[in-house]
This record gives structure tokens, sequence and C-alpha cells, in this order.
């Protein structure tokens, strides 16, 4: 109850009121209580109070007693001082109690599980997850944390995973990998050689063999059905260690080794993917089309570094959905808009290269003027990258005109910048193109270019549908031909992509080496035409797969990018960047522009 008698002057009684009633509403608020205050004016007849309540966390009354008495200026001054005093009491007291109130929210944040939450825009396959044939970007990072093979990659570096060393033949073929003692499925079941073994038999099934797995000795001859499956060259030595013989040596082998389709396979596994077949930092608890969740391994081997209990792959329709959900807390990282990025103010806006490469595919295989590698070099060097990107008006393009990306990292950046004499087609070449449309015009036996018509194809969403659009544009402007625009989704995207079209797609590496960019060259794509440069692209890929020298292999795997920018199969247009909205008290969460690292990093992710 505080009291202030002063009998002669109500003016300043009335101050001297609406003081203490702000000091005290002051209190109420730092402290989170109703205060009881009593006001009594001798001579002014005024009496005020309101009730008081219980601090609501620490159970207490706060009781004060300031009683001031005298008269005129000199209990004024009385009650002036004593009200300062009073009003830095409260402060300290506010000060103190807000401490304790966040180290209590402190305590309590540390006592609960650790959930980080990610936005995927587009539906999971309701299914499952078969890590051996993973349907899209999302799935690969899910695998990625789900999955551990011998190696791993984290942020660009080759890591030691299930292996904890290895040792090399002098002939650089026989690779002997000894597996930790701590290796262990979700389970605790330990992992095997032979869990190894099983993994490296089962891709040499049709349904599931690739280009990695060739590598391996006889693996080939297997797939063709030559040679038995005892043959294949992985041989268990004993339970912890694994020999593996190649065809020949090859510099990427280790990288080759951390993706998601080398993964041990134990022997009760099914083919889509259960909890107790995870050996990676996180083991699955939950899939479904709009939510996959993973929860921590408690017996992966470095799971005393591993923060994170759990981790949510949470799939939205919208980022406005997205954003009103990461504003309440309910999502912890968020991929944001290419424009209009101003708004998402919340949380930190991170830019990253994604990795992905968009290139413009060209069908060489159905009858029609696509067949003609002149008109391909028109097509290229009428293409100017950066009006394009300026009349697309999005800071997240980044124009490209090389097979290999110019802005990788390590030996990418390496490669590239050595490696520079290449046809400049970045910003186009008007001269050429006109020249080389006219041997073009000429060698089809085409009186004009107005007779010229090819089909582009995009996907059917608004940001494709005006990529193609200013594709269309520049096409028609510079070189006079006419280009239908066309749209699709999902599968039959892909069915007309073969189709005598060009078509706007995008690649993303799994590993990080200019062989992971240009070897699906490494096929036949011979088109009908004499003089093309597909016998040449595979000889060079092919010895520089071989080849244990860097420098020759570098030189090399040039010397197949050149040829292919004379050939023109594909024309690079663009490398994506990407804006992510990430929690402010998120830690840890990295990107990388390959899939052995999974796109989205988050194993040492943690919150402050």
């Amino acid at each position: 109850m505080f009291k202030c008698w002063h009998p002669k002057d109500r003016a300043r009684d009335g101050i001297a009121a609406v003081m203490v009633h702000l000091s005290f509403c002051l209190l109420s608020g730092i402290l989170q209580i109703r205060c009881e205050m009593m006001f009594t004016f001798a001579g002014c007849g005024m009496q005020y109070s309101i009730c008081s309540d219980r601090l609501k966390k620490e159970k207490k009354y706060y009781i004060m007693v300031l009683t001031i008495s005298g008269e005129g200026k000199v209990a004024m001054k009385k009650f002036l001082g004593r009200f300062f005093l009073l009003f830095m009491m409260i402060l300290l007291i506010g000060g103190c109690a807000r401490q304790k109130e966040t180290e209590n929210v402190m305590k309590k944040s540390d006592n609960q599980e650790k959930v980080m939450r990610y936005v995927n825009y587009s539906r999971f396959s309701g299914d499952g997850i078969n890590h051996l044939k993973l349907k899209s970007i999302a799935e690969q990072t899910i695998a990625c944390y789900l999955l551990e093979g011998l190696m791993r990659i984290y942020q660009y570096e080759l890591q030691y995973g299930m292996a904890d060393r290895y040792e090399i033949s002098e002939n650089q073929k026989v690779y002997t990998f000894y597996l930790r003692d701590d290796a262990c499925y979700s389970d605790g079941m330990p992992v095997t050689a032979g869990d190894f073994l099983r993994a490296f038999q089962r891709l040499m099934e049709p349904e599931n063999f690739n280009s990695y797995a060739a590598i391996i000795k006889n693996a080939e001859d297997i797939y063709q059905g030559k040679k038995k499956i005892e043959e294949l060259g992985v041989t268990v030595l004993d339970e912890k260690t694994l020999q593996i013989e190649l065809e020949h040596p090859q510099v990427q082998f280790l990288q080759l080794l951390a993706l998601r389709s080398f993964a041990p396979i134990r022997e009760d596994a099914a083919e889509i993917l259960r909890p107790e077949d995870c050996n990676g930092p996180f083991t699955l608890e939950t899939w479904s089309e709009d939510l996959v969740g993973m929860k921590k391994n408690p017996y992966y081997w470095e799971r005393d570094n591993i923060k994170l209990d759990k981790v949510e792959a949470v799939c939205l329709e919208s980022s406005d959905e997205a954003y009103e959900r990461f504003v309440k807390g309910e999502v912890d990282v968020m991929p944001i808009p290419l424009k209009g990025a101003e708004k998402y103010s919340a949380g930190i806006q991170k830019k990253v290269m994604t990795g992905i490469c968009e290139s413009l595919y060209l069908d060489l295989q159905t009858e029609g003027p696509l067949q003609c590698r002149e008109f391909r070099q028109a097509l290229n060097y009428a293409l100017n990258r950066g009006e394009y990107k300026e009349n697309m008006d999005s800071d997240f393009l980044v124009p490209n005109a090389r097979y290999v990306p110019e802005n990788g990292l390590g030996i990418l950046k390496t490669y590239t910048e050595n490696y520079q004499d290449l046809p400049c087609t970045k910003y186009g070449n008007q001269k050429l193109a006109e020249e080389k449309l006219g041997e073009a015009l000429k060698k089809m036996n085409i009186s004009g270019a107005e007779d010229v018509n090819i089909r582009l194809l995009v996907n059917d969403d608004p940001w494709s549908i005006q990529e193609g659009t200013e594709i269309k544009r520049q096409w028609e402007k510079k070189l006079g031909i006419s280009v239908e625009l066309e749209t699709a989704t999902g599968d039959a995207f892909w069915a007309e992509k073969d189709n005598g079209t060009v078509t706007l797609t995008g690649v993303i590496a799994e590993y990080a080496d200019m062989m992971a960019y240009l070897q699906s060259w490494n096929y036949d794509y011979t088109y009908g035409e004499e003089g093309n440069q597909s016998d040449t692209v595979q000889k060079c890929l092919r010895d520089a797969e071989r080849q244990t020298d860097e420098q020759i292999r570098l030189s090399t795997l040039y010397k197949a990018e050149k040829a292919l920018m004379e050939d023109v199969p594909m024309i690079p247009l663009q490398l994506r960047k990407e804006s992510l909205l990430l929690n402010r008290n998120l830690t840890g969460f990295e990107t990388s522009m390959n899939l052995a690292g999974g796109g989205y990093e988050f194993l040492y992710a943690d919150f402050k």
C-alpha cells in the first residue's frame, strides 16, 4: 500500500498520483502481476485503489510502503527523491525477474526435443523410399541421412563413413576397406562386409544397374549375362573387411562410394526402406505424401556429435502457407520466391547455389532441323544469356554457356579457370549465328529461315513458361525462325522430351567432379550426320576415366567438353540460385551443389 499525504497543493497531489501509478504499471508489466495501489490525499478527498494478484511464476506478494509527510515544497522534494529510488528499485527487480524467466525458458528448451523442420513444395511418393530408385532431389536429401556408405561427403570434403580406413594397391585397382567396430543399423545390428557385397550384387540386376557400378571388375559382363554374379570383383575377407577390384584405376571412385546406391543392405532388408534398414545419422520414423519424419539413430557411430533429435520434411503447397507456419515457429527452413523476398523478414535470408544446371536438350534422333549441326550452332550463338537474365528480372539466375559450370568449387574451379579457350557464347554472337544459319539452310536445302519450325518444351508452371517465352522471343527475332512453345508436366513431359523437341530441363551433379557433368555423354548420341563428334567425346571420356595423372585427366576432359560445344547436342543456359529463410536460432545448416552431400546439409545442425 502506497500513501502520499500533501495537504496544500492538489495539483502536485495529482502529479504524484500519476507518477506512482505509472511506476506501478511498469512494475506490473515487468513482473507480470497486478499490484495493489491505494492513494489517499488529504485535502483533495481522492482515493484510488487497484486489487492485486500473485506473481504467476514465483507465487509471492510484492508489498512496498512509501510514506511521505510534510507540507509544501519540502514534502514534494521528499516525494520526488523517494520516487526516484522506488523507480530504480522497480527496474532492478524487473531485470532480475526477467533474467529468471529467461533462464527458465532456456532450461525448458534444453530439456525439449530439438526438431528441425524444412519445407518441400512437392509431395513425396506415398509408397515409401527405395534408395536404388530415388525419384527426386528431395528423396536424395532424405536418403543421404538415412543411409551411409563406406565413405561420405560433407561440405565437399570426402570423409570416412562406415569404414574407418582403407588401403589401395600399387596398381590403384584394388581397394581394401576396414569397417568400424561400431558400424550399426538403427536397431543395433552390426553392419558387415557381407551387407556391402549384397549391395554391389543388387546393382548388377538389370533394373538397378548404372554407369557407376560398371567400374567394378566383371560388372558389365555380369549385367550382359556373360559372367556369373559370383565373379563380381567384390570379396568379403572377413566380417569387417571388404575388398573391391576395379576394371581400371579411377580417381573419383572413393567419391562414388558416398552415393546412396552403394549403401549396405542387410540380409532381411525390404525393397522399401524400413526404420531398421537405416544405418545413417537418422532413421526413418514416418513416411507419407505430406510429411517425412526422421529421428536420431541411437546406434550411429558419431551420435554424440548429432545434436538434432528429429528432422521433418514438411510438404506445403505455397510459400504463403510456409511463411505463415514459419512465423508461428512450426517450420525452420523454407525456400522463398525468386521475387518479393523483402516481405519474408521473420528469419535470416540466405542465398545459395542449388547446383541445378539448366540446359536446352536437343532431340538428335528424330528427323528434322535439330539433326543439322550448323543449325544447332546457330541456336547457341543466337541466345544471349545476359539479355535473357535481364528480361527475366531475377538475381537468382547465373548465365552459363559451358557443359561444366564455371562457378564450381575445388577441382571444378581449377578446371574451369585453367581451361577457358572455348567459343564465347554466354552473351551470344549475332554475326556467327547468322553465318551458321545460312550454312544450315543450304545444307538442309531450305530456301529461308521462315520455313524452319521447331518445338520448345517447358514445364507447365508460370516461371518455366516465362523462361520459354524469352527463349522463343530471342530465337524468332535473331534467326527469323518459327518456335512453337509447348508445355507439359510429369510423365507427359518426359514422354515428349524425345519427340523432336528442344527441352528445357535441369540436372544436378551427384558428386563434385567434371566427370559427373560430362559422363552422361559417354554413350552413343550418333544422329545420322557425318562428321559428328560422338566418337571423339566418348574416347576422351573413357581415356580420362582411366587416367591417374590429374593434369592429363583434366586436359583430356577439356577435349571432350570442347568437342561437345562444337557438336552442340545440348545448349547450356543457366545455373540456379535459391534463397532460403532460416530460423534465427538454427546453426550449422549448410547447403551443397551435389547430391552426394545431400543438397541440404544438417548433419551438425543445432538450435542455439
